[in-house]
């Protein structure tokens, strides 16, 4: 008799156990759903749309046939920055969900000023979000799920974050257009160009040309006319490793349309024309910038009146005003004496 109400009470507790578990999964598939921010296919991803609530918008689209990205259908995106959102996308999961007396003031902060995210794979949406400002700790970011079929956001936000990153996520949804363009000025492989010109307008008897050949055989002649003899054939293909992969720092300059306006109608430092086999060429000037600091010395303790580190560019073939580094330019227009052989005396060391 014992035994048997031993036996009874086993299969009562092993039927309300075997009931938790039922009723526990499923209350956990309906908290994944609501906490399932991740796409963790992102080579199917084909489209993500961005946009805030000041009127910016990107539309980010896999090119057909490979794995560049365009922006807004016009311009080829940033791959730096392609990766680090795919990267996010992938490996996106939820930190903690807000409590419950913050849920309305962040709801609310969301509706007001988020980021919001659709991913796409093959014409069909797949995923969409609304990407908030970052948590008090700056270790995690406010997010909250929407209905891909109603497009209507869920009743609870969350905080996410990426296993193993120390931050947040925010920047990483960014919608300006300028910021996603890729900034490549100059990519070719060193046989691809036919031809190099530094123009000098303040010094016209310092501007040449650099004419390539084939075979190590190359010209430079200055554009007064007069023709450098001995040329070292090392010097030239250092040179021309130099245009492999040339980038522009920013679009964003912080400058006024009348001050870009006045840059251009002054005299360039320097005009750098590069000429491929194709005969395409691709034509920069180049402007002096103000310093970052009004009233900045230099090493002598004098004002300074130009930026040391940067300059501004105007690219003629896409009409682009940029901001470039002086240390990744400097090297590309260098006097004409640089592709001059150096004679034995002039390389050898001074006897100690």
């Amino acid at each position: 008799m014992k035994r048997n109400r031993i036996a009874i009470i086993l299969v009562i507790l092993l039927g309300a156990l075997s009931f938790w578990f039922i009723i526990n999964n499923r209350r956990s598939t309906i908290k994944e759903t609501l906490r399932d921010f991740a796409v963790k296919d992102t080579a199917a991803v084909d489209k993500i749309f961005l946009a805030d609530k000041l009127g910016n918008a990107v539309t980010l689209e896999r090119s057909s046939g490979n794995n560049n990205w365009t922006v807004n259908g016009k311009y080829i995106a940033r791959s730096d920055a392609m990766q680090t959102l795919l990267v996010t996308i992938t490996k996106l999961d939820i930190k903690e969900p807000v409590g419950k007396k913050a849920q309305d003031n962040i709801v609310k902060q969301l509706a007001a000023g988020a980021v919001r995210c659709e991913i796409y794979s093959k014409g069909d949406l797949v995923k969409a979000y609304y990407v908030g400002t970052q948590t008090q700790d700056m270790t995690g970011t406010y997010m909250i799920l929407m209905d891909p079929e109603t497009m209507k956001p869920s009743a609870k936000p969350f905080i996410t974050y990426i296993p193993g990153f120390e931050g947040y996520l925010t920047t990483r949804y960014f919608t300006e257009e300028k910021m996603w363009r890729d900034r490549t000025i100059y990519q070719y492989v060193p046989n691809d160009i036919a031809a190099v010109k530094l123009e000098v307008p303040d010094h016209s008897e310092m501007g040449y040309e650099l004419k390539i050949n084939g075979n190590n055989d190359y010209e430079v002649t200055m554009l007064s006319g007069k023709k450098i003899s001995d040329i070292d054939p090392l010097a030239v293909k250092q040179y021309l490793s130099y245009f492999q992969q040339v980038n522009f720092e920013s679009l964003d300059m912080g400058m006024s349309e009348k001050e870009i306006d006045s840059t251009l109608k002054s005299t360039p430092i320097n005009i750098l024309s590069v000429t491929d086999k194709k005969g395409t060429t691709k034509r920069m000037k180049f402007f002096a910038r103000k310093p970052k600091h009004e009233g900045a010395l230099d090493e002598k303790g004098e004002t300074l009146k130009y930026d040391l580190d940067r300059m501004n560019a105007l690219l003629d073939w896409t009409n682009d005003f940029v901001m470039v580094q002086y240390y990744v330019f400097g090297k590309m227009m260098p006097p004409a004496d640089y592709f001059v052989k150096k004679s034995a005396s002039a390389t050898e060391k001074p006897k100690s």
